[in-house]
C-alpha cells in the first residue's frame, strides 16, 4: 500500500509534446499537507477552462495512485504553468494525471528505501 501520509511534500511537473506544427504544454506544482482544509484547493486560478480538467486529472490521480489517502489530507495547486499558444485543456488534465504518478513513484521508491535498511543500520 502506498501512502503519502507521512510527511507532507511539493512537486512539479511540466508536460510537452510536439504534434507536428505546434506543441500541447502545461506545468503544475503541488503540495501535499495534512494539517490544513481537507480537498484540492488552489492557491493561484489558472485561466478560465483550465481548473475543470486540472481537478479531474488530480481526483482521478489520487483514486488510482492514492485510494487510501487520509480524509484529512489536502492537495494545494500552488504554480501553474501556461502557454498563451500551446495550452489546452488536454495538456492540464495530462499534468494532472502525470504530478500524481510522479507523487506514487517517489513514494514507492522511498518505501523501497525504507525497507532495505537494515535494523541498527545507517539512520
Amino acid at each position: 500500500m502506498s501512502r503519502i501520509a507521512t510527511n507532507e511534500g511539493e512537486l512539479y511537473s511540466y508536460f510537452k509534446i510536439h504534434l507536428g506544427p505546434r506543441f500541447e504544454a502545461a506545468g503544475l506544482r503541488i503540495q501535499f499537507h495534512y494539517n490544513q482544509p481537507p480537498g484540492i484547493h488552489f492557491k493561484v486560478m489558472p485561466s478560465e477552462g483550465f481548473r475543470a480538467p486540472i481537478l479531474k486529472g488530480l481526483q482521478e490521480g489520487l483514486m488510482s495512485r492514492f485510494p487510501e489517502f487520509p480524509s484529512n489530507g489536502s492537495i494545494w495547486v500552488v504554480e501553474v504553468t501556461e502557454h498563451e499558444v500551446d495550452s489546452s485543456q488536454r495538456a492540464f488534465y495530462r499534468v494532472a494525471r502525470m504530478v500524481m504518478d510522479q507523487a506514487f513513484s517517489l513514494v514507492q521508491s522511498l518505501e523501497a528505501w525504507q525497507n532495505s535498511i537494515q535494523p541498527g543500520g545507517w539512520q
